[in-house]
């Protein structure tokens, strides 16, 4: 993920097999037109986890391995894989597979992996996983909890009451039904990679995706390039630091975008942080303008769920209503 660093700078924590890492500073006002590869999760119950803000203000949610726990692991919609801090496989005596290459910020680096019998959250339970280890140290958790886990279920984040739910996606016929406080974004992507390619930023098409394992929102330089045919002047001097789990460092440029439109939502005023970062190439994007957004946005809500069944994400707007009106 990124955060903010002691100093200056932002601080990119983990970045696990594709996972994502992201910065949006917005102060943002959204508006909607209508505001609208396991097991099957138990049919119409939702799985109610008490969750908290870890020190990057990530909710984390508590999780059993092989029936010991429970440890607390950042959700992370933005990784592919899961993943256990070094410190939590020794205690537990798992034992070592073979060596996987993991996929950082900046670099690619080996990393032992562990097999997992049954990791387990709420009622759900997802069996013989093979989980990287990387330092506690560059977690700050006791692991991730990554698309092989939460795919093929609608995951809602409810910020205001700081608990995460965890359900079977929509049926058909309530898939239709959005509430009047609720704005709905239709997604497309396969093996949870959910991405909306109906969103512009200050007119240039752009492809955005939610990584809630990031702090920050990311730009590509795609996405730089084609603003700056429009306006030389988002090329900006202000630049940060954004290091990785496994090592290095990239320069990010700093750049505000006057109005994110994605699909009936308007965010105006966002500052992001644009860097050539390894997920647009993992993700497929490094060619085309593209978007990651993250925690600091989505904070934004009281609540936002992503389906990865009907394929659809749903921002509550409950609060940015009473704000209008106040």
């Amino acid at each position: 993920m990124i955060t903010m660093s002691p100093r200056d700078g932002f601080s990119r924590r983990r970045f696990v097999s594709g996972g994502a890492a992201s910065v949006f500073l917005p102060t943002a006002l959204a508006k909607a037109q209508t505001i609208p590869p396991n097991a099957p999760l138990p049919p119409d119950e939702a799985a109610k986890i008490a969750a908290e803000r870890d020190a990057a203000s990530h909710l984390t949610v508590g999780v059993m391995i092989d029936g010991k726990g429970p440890f607390r692991f950042v959700v992370d919609t933005g990784a592919d894989r899961s993943v256990i801090a070094d410190d939590v496989a020794a205690a537990l005596g798992l034992p070592i597979q073979q060596q996987v290459m993991v996929a950082g910020v900046v670099l690619t680096i080996p990393a032992e992996t562990v097999r997992v019998g049954t990791l387990s959250f709420g009622p759900i339970a997802r069996n013989d996983l093979t989980v990287p280890i990387l330092p506690r140290a560059l977690l700050r958790a006791d692991g991730y909890l990554g698309l092989d886990a939460i795919d093929g279920s609608r995951v809602t984040f409810d910020f205001k009451n700081r608990v995460l739910l965890v359900a079977s996606p929509y049926h058909r016929q309530s898939y239709e039904v959005v509430p009047p406080e609720e704005a709905r974004v239709r997604v497309i992507g396969e093996a949870g990679h959910l991405r909306s390619v109906n969103c512009r930023a200050d007119g240039v098409r752009t492809t955005t995706f939610i990584d809630t394992g990031a702090e920050i929102s990311v730009g590509n330089a795609k996405l730089l390039s084609a603003l700056m045919e429009i306006d030389p002047t988002y090329l900006r001097l202000e630049t940060v630091p954004l290091t990785g789990v496994t090592g290095g460092t990239v320069q990010g440029h700093i750049t505000t975008i006057k109005s994110v439109h994605l699909d009936s939502l308007t965010f105006d005023g966002c500052n992001i942080v644009v860097a050539n970062l390894q997920i647009f190439d993992l993700w497929g994007l490094r060619d085309k303008p593209a978007l990651l957004i993250g925690m600091n946005f989505l904070r934004e809500f009281d609540r936002v769920s992503i389906d990865y069944g009907s394929k659809e994400l749903r921002f509550d707007l409950a609060r940015l209503v009473l704000a209008q009106r106040a």
